[in-house]
């Protein structure tokens, strides 16, 4: 089976999907999708959204970053990666679901401000600060202590580590004295050597 995966070096859901596939070991066609928007005609064929990442994998086109990272735990049977018991998996779902929909929104404000796309808007980091440290004590409350998410390493620790990454590269002035558990997740998802070899850029 050949798998292509149409990413971009920017983007972090992108990079998240290539710290999988690192992971797994396996090999694909990587093709890179121009940034600006609205996208080429040629990639609105495959993803008519325009979203990236978008893997193939024969003729299944599948876009979606946290969907592409359970469809390539499940083809290569990585139970490790994300389990198959009942509340194991679950637990692996409620933390994905999480970190896109309370992590993401409340933190993109504050990497904005913090030049994620040009310079920093130093009026508009402050107001920012507490929304997302707030999110991200949320999240210290419910994962391990071991320097992973759910006491293993799972799709969850994938998930969140172009964030992580991402909060080092622009400084946000995050207090991670004050969330031990995920700066231990943040230390060991951003030092992995599967992460490196995705190639992090922001």
């Amino acid at each position: 089976m050949t798998l292509t995966l149409y990413t971009m070096p920017a983007s972090g859901n992108a990079l998240k999907v290539r710290f999988l596939l690192a992971e797994l070991g396996l090999e694909y066609e990587r093709v890179e999708v121009p940034p600006p928007r609205p996208r080429p005609d040629w990639y609105l064929e495959i993803n008519p959204a325009g979203g990236v990442p978008t893997l193939v994998d024969d003729n299944f086109a599948l876009a979606e970053s946290n969907a592409i990272l359970r469809y390539l735990a499940l083809r290569e049977r990585r139970e490790d990666l994300y389990p198959s018991e009942m509340r194991a998996h679950a637990w692996v779902n409620r933390l994905l679901d999480t970190w896109s929909t309370l992590v993401r929104p409340a933190l993109f404000p504050l990497e904005l401000a913090c030049g994620l796309f040009g310079e920093p808007t130093a009026d508009d980091v402050e107001p920012n600060v507490g929304p997302a440290t707030a999110a991200l004590a949320a999240v210290e409350q419910v994962i391990s202590d071991n320097g992973t998410m759910t006491g293993s390493f799972t799709i969850a620790d994938v998930c969140a580590a172009p964030t992580l990454f991402r909060s080092g590269k622009l400084g946000l002035p995050i207090d991670w004295s004050a969330l031990p558990r995920l700066a231990a997740v943040r230390e060991a998802v951003t030092t992995h050597p599967a992460f490196l070899t995705a190639g992090p850029v922001r």
